[in-house]
């Protein structure tokens, strides 16, 4: 018996998502819409399966059942997402955490099946404390900490958020592991860019905390 249409692209999202939430969210789709869809509920334009199939690697035609063949070489090409530009890092600056205006800057970042895209956020960096990772200019694509699944491992990139005295400083740093506790380490080729910061600081007017966790960048062009 030939499978619906429905049937079909719930298999397909079946290999990359538990639920259809989580793919509607990873490709920002309308939940309910894609739901009716994989429930036969309504039926699937074309120009609707050709974005689900270029989402999951296969094609319109496999889709509406026009044929059943799934293409072996076919490539799995995800939706790119926009995410929000919040905040601007630059090691060594405390100012006002008063936001950043984007003016219109809209982040391309590629979403991924462990983390949904709605809760991926854009920092800018600013010169170069980061410039071995990341260059100036570019953007870091980040993860919210209490998103990110596990936690970071030693070598990773984390944004970082320094408070003291009511003044804020972001920072991207890599978290190293040492036996004498977490060392969020530089990673600029700048002399003025090569503080360590201890987890376990003892400055009582100083607070740390990893707010992110680095999960890509993106350089405009």
């Amino acid at each position: 018996m030939s499978r619906t249409p429905a049937e079909r692209l719930k298999e397909l999202r079946e290999k990359r998502y538990e639920t259809a939430k989580e793919a509607a969210e990873a490709f920002g789709w309308n939940e309910v819409t894609y739901r009716s869809h994989e429930s036969g509920g309504r039926n699937i334009p074309l120009h609707i399966a050709r974005k689900y199939a270029a989402a999951y690697g296969t094609t319109a035609s496999y889709i509406l059942g026009l044929n059943n063949h799934v293409p072996e070489a076919a490539p799995s090409i995800n939706h790119v997402i926009n995410v929000p530009l919040v905040g601007r890092v630059s090691a060594g600056s405390f100012r006002a955490d008063e936001g950043l205006k984007t003016k219109g800057i809209a982040v391309p970042a590629v979403p991924r099946p462990d983390i949904p895209a709605g809760v991926q956020y854009a920092v800018e960096v600013d010169g170069p404390s980061v410039n071995l990772r990341i260059a100036d200019g570019a953007f870091a694509i980040c993860a919210p900490l209490d998103k990110y699944p596990g936690y970071p491992k030693h070598g990773q990139l984390v944004h970082v958020v320094r408070e003291r005295a009511g003044m804020f400083e972001h920072s991207i740093k890599e978290i190293h592991y040492t036996p004498a506790g977490a060392v969020l380490m530089p990673v600029s080729s700048d002399p003025d860019h090569q503080e360590q910061v201890r987890m376990d600081h003892t400055d009582a007017d100083t607070t740390v905390t990893i707010r992110g966790v680095v999960i890509g960048s993106y350089q405009p062009f």
